[in-house]
């Protein structure tokens, strides 16, 4: 049964950065940009390591209430982000995460198990709609590729198989 193809919305592409997975052991790609309506999204387009990922588009609306919705006594991390890829690859909300992170959108807690906390989304927001309004647009072919597939050939330690 071949692969079910979904098609994506058009996205005018604002933003084109990389940053570190949480875990520090592979480098994603990312898109931020706006739909037809203006309103932001965020999506994952590469992983230089072999976690997959869900590469669709997410609206910075829905992050923005999920975090909102947190509870402020509990450390914030990258589970508040679970329900929009339920039924999805794991990886996702992580690395979703970290591009939240890496646009100071979520900031690392005082110490490495405090969790995270909410950085200034006002900031944000403000940087998204000065490129909104410089109706520039970015073209990465990135989009256009498949998130990365398990290499083949190789067992899920790395080494060759025999």
């Amino acid at each position: 049964m071949p692969d079910e193809v979904i098609p994506t919305i058009p996205m005018r592409i604002l933003k084109v950065s990389a940053c570190p997975s949480l875990s520090g052991r592979s480098e994603l790609t990312y898109h931020i940009g706006c739909n037809a309506e203006g309103e932001i999204q965020f999506r994952v387009v590469s992983n230089s390591g072999s976690g997959q990922f869900n590469a669709d588009a997410v609206s910075f609306n829905q992050i923005t209430n999920l975090l909102a919705e947190h509870p402020a006594e509990k450390p914030l991390t990258s589970s508040v982000l679970v329900p929009v890829f339920r039924g999805k690859s794991s990886n996702s909300p992580a690395f979703l995460f970290a591009a939240l992170k890496a646009e100071l959108i979520v900031l690392p807690g005082s110490n490495k198990d405090a969790g995270y906390t909410i950085g200034d989304i006002e900031v944000f927001r403000h940087e998204m709609n000065v490129l909104k309004a410089s109706n520039s647009s970015i073209t990465d072919t990135s989009a256009d590729k498949p998130a990365k597939k398990k290499p083949v050939g190789r067992k899920p330690s790395g080494r060759p198989t025999p």
